[in-house]
C-alpha cells in the first residue's frame, strides 16, 4: 500500500529550504510580546510564540495579579506608563482562581489605580470615581477576553482557546491556575496539555502554579526545585514570585523578586527594578529618582 500522509521528518537542508529566506535572518532575535515589566522584559526578552510560561510561588504573593497584569498590559488595559508605544493585542484570560466579578474589580483598580480598600469597603472619594469611570473607558476598549466559569470540564479551555485565536486573533493566552486546563488532569498532565496548546496555535501561554514545600523553607527566596518536577520540566520559562514583605513589613517594602529560574531561550537571573503596590494589585518598574 502506498504511503501518502506527509512524513514529519524533515532533512536539516528542508528545514533552512523553508525559512524562504537566507539562514542568518532565522538566527536573528525575534523579540516576545513584552510583559509591561522592563526589568523581566530584559531577562526574557518577552514571551515567545509557542511557548509555555510558569509563575510560581507560595500563596498570597501575587501570581495570580502578576497574570492579570501581564494580560492586562498587552490587551491595552492599563494606562501605557512609558515613553515608547505599546502594541496592543487580543488577549484571553483564563482562571480556576477567581471569579469574572473578581478580575473585572482588580481590573478596574489596576487600570485605574484605585485603593483596593476603598473598593472593597465602598468608601469612594470623588478622585476615585472619576479614576474608575476613566478605567472602565480603558477596559472597554481592550480585546481582552475573560473565561472564567464556576467549573471547566476537561478539554473545554483548549477549544475556548482555539476558536478565540482564530476568530479573533488572539495572541496570548493566560491561564490563572493550572486546574483550568481540566480537574482529572494531574499539574504535569496540564503542563503538557498548554505546552501542546502553546505549539498548536504559536502563542505564548502563560500559567500560574503554586510552589510545595513551603513548611521547608518558608520565608527563604523560591527555587526551581520547589515546583512540580513535571511542570519545571515542561515549562520553557519559569518565574519564581516572591516578595520579603510578605514575611517582614520591614524588609524591601514594596519590593518584589521575579526570579527567572528556568528560561530556554534566554538566561536565568532576578529582574531588576520590580515593585509590587498591592493596593492598587499590580506589579511595575520601580522609577529611578
Amino acid at each position: 500500500m502506498e504511503w501518502t500522509e506527509q512524513s514529519p521528518v524533515l532533512t536539516m537542508a528542508e528545514l533552512l529550504a523553508s525559512s524562504g529566506e537566507a539562514p542568518a535572518h532565522s538566527l536573528r532575535h525575534r523579540p516576545g510580546l513584552p510583559t509591561g515589566l522592563r526589568g523581566l522584559d530584559a531577562v526574557m526578552g518577552g514571551l515567545e510564540p509557542g511557548t509555555l510560561t510558569v509563575l510560581a510561588s507560595r500563596p498570597g504573593l501575587g501570581r495570580s495579579t502578576l497574570l492579570q497584569n501581564i494580560c492586562q498590559w498587552n490587551a491595552g488595559g492599563t494606562l501605557a506608563g512609558r515613553v515608547e508605544e505599546r502594541v496592543v493585542v487580543p488577549v484571553l484570560l483564563a482562571s480556576a482562581e477567581q471569579s469574572a466579578e473578581q478580575i473585572m474589580v482588580r481590573a478596574l483598580v489596576t487600570a485605574g489605580r484605585v485603593s483596593r480598600d476603598h473598593v472593597r469597603t465602598g468608601q469612594l472619594v470623588e478622585e476615585d470615581i472619576r479614576r474608575l469611570e476613566r478605567a472602565r473607558s480603558i477596559l472597554e476598549a481592550a480585546p481582552l477576553y475573560v473565561l472564567a466559569p464556576a467549573l471547566l470540564a476537561d478539554g473545554q479551555l483548549v477549544e475556548h482557546a482555539r476558536r478565540l485565536v482564530h476568530e479573533h486573533q488572539v495572541q496570548l493566552v493566560g491561564v490563572d491556575g493550572l486546574d483550568a486546563v481540566g480537574q482529572s488532569f494531574s499539574p504535569g498532565q496540564a503542563a503538557r496539555a498548554l505546552k501542546a496548546l502553546a505549539r498548536e496555535l504559536a502563542v505564548p501561554v502563560l500559567v500560574t502554579a503554586p510552589l510545595g514545600a513551603v513548611s521547608r523553607r518558608p520565608h527563604w527566596m523560591p527555587a526551581l526545585e520547589d515546583l512540580d518536577d513535571e511542570v519545571a520540566f515542561t515549562a520553557d520559562t519559569v518565574v519564581l514570585v516572591h516578595r520579603d514583605d510578605a514575611y517582614d513589613p520591614t524588609s524591601r517594602p514594596s519590593e518584589a523578586d521575579l526570579v527567572v529560574a528556568k528560561a530556554r531561550s534566554s538566561r536565568t537571573a532576578i529582574a531588576p527594578d520590580v515593585a509590587f503596590q498591592v493596593h492598587y494589585a499590580r506589579f511595575t518598574d520601580i522609577v529611578s529618582p
